[in-house]
């Protein structure tokens, strides 16, 4: 999809170097997404260096996660190829690791530097879901993570090369040349959806709030929208039974979120009116 939408923009205007490649998108959602938390912590009048160093930890782990949850994906293969594994752009990422990865990260470095963990992380949920929008965008731009086929306007056909185009090639739907089928652009489904959600975490930060609301509402959302979306997709991303892994993971992240805030809604010792040991 890039190379084409490239080569249009080079013959109409010779301005293909504007259309964003995955590596800047990803340097993108890094620097707005730190600067978005660092500035939010200096408004709540938290240490923003540690804010940044957590964010920095956070963010490399998520990257090694990303990986490495491919890795484990094709563990079979990797192990004939372990250099591979090193190889960041042959077989690419997956966003649930990146998840998973940040988050432990998260977890460790505000241990470390003895930083609230809810508070660092409702700091970050408006970051992580731009990230997601950008990220995203360089899926739809890279033609990964495409869906299935679309008889809709807006469907999308990607060139020859393309995980869509291949696919379709190796379904004898297609022949050798020309674009796919055309197919659900579930890239930018997720990107709308999680811009909504980046504007609404936004305001909700306004309000009085507990700490761990945020990105509790994050991952309760957020894995909704992923867990609608899957069933539209049509790469490969690993099944668990009849759902993918992805969708397995998002229900188990629903249901945490869904526990956290249950909890941030109740009422706390003290807050009723009378006193837990008093009499009625």
């Amino acid at each position: 999809m890039r190379p084409r939408i490239v080569s249009y923009l080079d013959a109409l205007a010779g301005a293909g170097w504007l259309v964003p490649d995955y590596a800047l998108l990803y340097a993108l959602a890094m620097l707005l997404g730190g600067y978005l938390a660092i500035r939010a912590a200096e408004r709540e009048g938290l240490d923003a260096a540690r804010v940044f160093r957590i964010g920095a930890v956070t963010i490399v782990a998520a990257l090694v996660g990303s990986r490495l949850f491919v890795v484990a994906q094709y563990a079979g293969y990797f192990i004939e190829h372990p250099l591979e594994v090193f190889d960041y752009w042959n077989w690419g990422t997956a966003s649930t690791g990146a998840y998973i990865g940040g988050m432990a990260g998260a977890l460790l470095a505000c241990r470390a530097w003895r930083f609230p963990a809810l508070r660092f992380l409702d700091l970050a949920a408006p970051s992580v879901a731009l990230a997601i929008v950008l990220g995203r965008i360089g899926c739809f731009l890279n033609g990964c993570c495409y869906g299935a086929l679309c008889d809709l306007p807006w469907g999308v056909g990607y060139p020859a090369g393309s995980g869509a185009h291949e696919a379709h090639q190796a379904a004898h739907l297609i022949g050798a040349g020309g674009l796919s089928l055309p197919v659900h652009p579930t890239q930018l489904y997720e990107a709308l959806y999680c811009s909504v959600l980046f504007a609404l975490l936004l305001l909700y930060r306004r309000r009085p709030r507990r700490d761990g609301e945020l990105i509790a509402l994050l991952f309760l959302f957020y894995p909704l929208g992923r867990f609608l979306n899957e069933f539209l997709r049509a790469d490969d991303r690993g099944m668990l039974g009849i759902i993918s892994y992805p969708q397995a993971l998002a229900l188990v992240a629903m249901g945490i979120s869904s526990i956290v805030l249950l909890r941030s809604f109740l009422p706390r010792r003290g807050e009723l009116g009378v006193s837990a040991n008093s009499t009625i």
